[in-house]
């Protein structure tokens, strides 16, 4: 997923707007559904049914569903005119209970392709869809086994940024689609103390990138790769000769997390995470004679703090370093979001300011603000109309963007 900058223009296409209640049925999305195992960073209004399920024993399948129908009018750049993006991301995440503590944990994604921009203006152009998560989870007491393929916990904000760009630099260092195994402790369960401190657990992953057949898509190739004459080509599935970080033999790349959400304090809750990333440098930075492993660090926190006049205020931050960017020696990078998101009633107005700075080898900087609306519309639960803007500076230009989303989701 990531590149000299991190949001190179395609993947800001990548980002969201939802869809309308007709193409819910074929293109449903949802947002991430994980499972009990990685429950502190990604399971969100889930916990409990899943816990509840879990406890019950025997089988029952639970799941989420999101879609989203997404329009981006981004504006000129250098040569480039500026251009639309009429598009679909849709997640459906299913979860079922197994009898003696075993659970089967999926994500089901169709999102657009990473595709070069020129400038041409498109709709639904290269959308794929693929098996983002599918493992098996083991539980008992404090402690949560699992194996599969993983969405290893590094960092927050690629999820929990507000407004309609809130994340787009935060997903660049989100790992996702990997290989591998681990373990989450519940510190709070294990000492009987979640009523009064929240939810706090630590998580020990070992993976590597997905090059099964797990990682294959339908209705458009995913992978870029160059062929024997440097052209770009796309393959459906991952292979471990179009390189990149931790897309390597055996498990050896590893995350470390701690995690708290709903931690009570004299004014509202309080969510954090602090993570530190370990992954060795894939097979084109070992021909190349630059390869060294990637060390990365993380540190996030969200604050919902609730205001006069029935307002909540949540402000959020998350910075990450990574030395050896992408398995590129000397090359390093950091990461910084920042904002905030007011809400009340149907109302949620946010702001966020993202920045990024690449020194070493190369040298690359961008900034973004962002600020955007959201209102739940009444007609429909679930259903809930954003628009949005920002002004990405990078590569010594700038320029304004705009969008708008309509998104729906459900659980069942």
């Amino acid at each position: 997923m990531s590149s000299p900058l991190p949001v190179p223009a395609a993947r800001r296409a990548s980002r969201s707007l939802p869809l309308l209640a007709g193409l819910l049925l074929t293109d449903l999305l949802l947002a991430p559904l994980p499972a009990l195992a990685q429950a502190s960073s990604q399971l969100g209004d889930q916990a409990e049914p899943q816990q509840a399920a879990l406890e019950a024993g025997g089988y029952k399948l639970i799941g989420q569903l999101e879609t989203e129908l997404n329009l981006d009018l981004n504006g000129r750049r250098g040569g480039r005119r500026g251009y639309s993006d009429l598009f679909n991301k849709t997640e459906l995440g299913l979860y079922l209970s197994l009898p003696g503590g075993f659970a089967v944990n999926s994500v089901f994604k169709l999102e657009p392709a990473d595709r070069p921009v020129d400038g041409s203006d498109r709709a639904f152009h290269a959308h794929a869809a693929w098996i983002d998560q599918l493992y098996l989870s083991w539980a008992q007491g404090p402690l949560q086994l699992f194996a599969g393929k993983i969405h290893p916990r590094f960092g927050m904000a690629w999820d929990e940024a507000p407004g309609l760009y809130g994340d787009d630099f935060a997903q660049g260092y989100e790992l996702s689609e990997k290989i591998g195994g681990g373990v989450n402790l519940s510190l709070s369960d294990l000492l009987g103390a979640t009523d009064r401190v929240g939810q706090h657990s630590v998580q020990l992953e070992f993976f590597q990138a997905d090059r099964t057949g797990l990682s294959s898509s339908l209705f458009a190739r995913r992978w870029s790769y160059q062929d024997g004459q440097g052209r770009l080509r796309y393959s459906a599935r991952n292979r471990r000769a179009y390189g990149g970080p931790d897309n390597t033999e055996g498990v050896g790349n590893w995350v470390a997390s701690l995690a708290g959400q709903e931690v009570p304090l004299p004014l509202g809750e309080l969510s954090y995470t602090l993570g530190y990333s370990s992954r060795r440098a894939g097979l084109d930075s070992l021909q190349a004679g630059t390869a060294a492993t990637e060390r990365g660090s993380v540190a996030g926190l969200a604050w919902e703090v609730p205001l006069p006049w029935q307002l909540t205020a949540t402000p959020l931050v998350e910075w990450v370093r990574q030395e050896n960017a992408d398995g590129l020696r000397g090359l390093r990078r950091q990461v910084l979001t920042s904002g905030a998101e007011l809400a009340r009633g149907p109302v949620s107005l946010a702001y966020v300011y993202e920045w990024m700075k690449e020194s070493g080898t190369d040298r690359a900087q961008a900034a973004m603000h962002t600020a955007s609306a959201s209102y739940e519309l009444p007609w429909v639960d679930g259903l809930v109309w954003t628009v949005g803007w920002r002004r990405l500076r990078e590569e010594g230009q700038a320029a304004n963007d705009y969008g708008t989303q309509l998104s729906y989701s459900f659980r069942f």
